[in-house]
């Protein structure tokens, strides 16, 4: 019974973060939610072999092996659908018209993060966006520290491209 409550406090508290990571790999919400799914299946089937690290980083480098598999299987790119942005902070005393401005911004940075390659998108993602340290970036995605701050460093250096190219226009 404590292991249920437990599986189910861990859906109900993660299940926002998965979501919004795999839409942002996928870009299509139905795949996202189906991946969600999966992944919270797979976290389940493997709860034993959780090893009593942070839960949400397991979570995500479970999530990212879920994406991994469903995109080896689908071999090919979806097309990108518009992705549904979070309000922004509830604290924050800005206006209406600022959030709007906000809201923008971060869409186009999130397009231009969708058009980097898979390992610096996901790079960027984790730890520009979640707000993860390298070392748990790595982890999540499986590679080494060197390998995160090599692809975070190209991701990065082509999104200022982008951002410039964008700025020209």
């Amino acid at each position: 019974m404590e292991q249920r409550q437990n599986v189910e406090s861990i859906y109900k508290r993660y299940l926002n973060d998965v979501y919004r990571y795999l839409l942002h790999l996928s870009k299509n919400p139905q795949t996202a939610e189906d991946l969600t799914q999966e992944t919270f299946y797979r976290a389940y089937l493997y709860l034993e072999n959780y090893k009593g690290e942070k839960v949400k980083p397991w979570l995500l480098r479970v999530a990212r092996n879920t994406f991994i598999d469903w995109y080896r299987r689908e071999k090919r790119h979806l097309p990108i659908d518009p992705v549904a942005l979070e309000v922004l902070a509830k604290k924050s005393r800005v206006g209406p018209e600022e959030k709007f401005i906000i809201a923008e911004a971060l869409q186009e940075w999130l397009i231009l993060v969708s058009s980097l390659p898979l390992k610096q998108k996901q790079s960027v993602l984790c730890c520009d966006y979640y707000g993860f340290t390298y070392q748990e970036a790595a982890e999540i995605l499986g590679i080494s520290l060197v390998n995160l701050k090599v692809s975070l460093f190209r991701g990065r250096k082509k999104l200022r491209e982008l951002l410039e190219k964008e700025g020209e226009k």
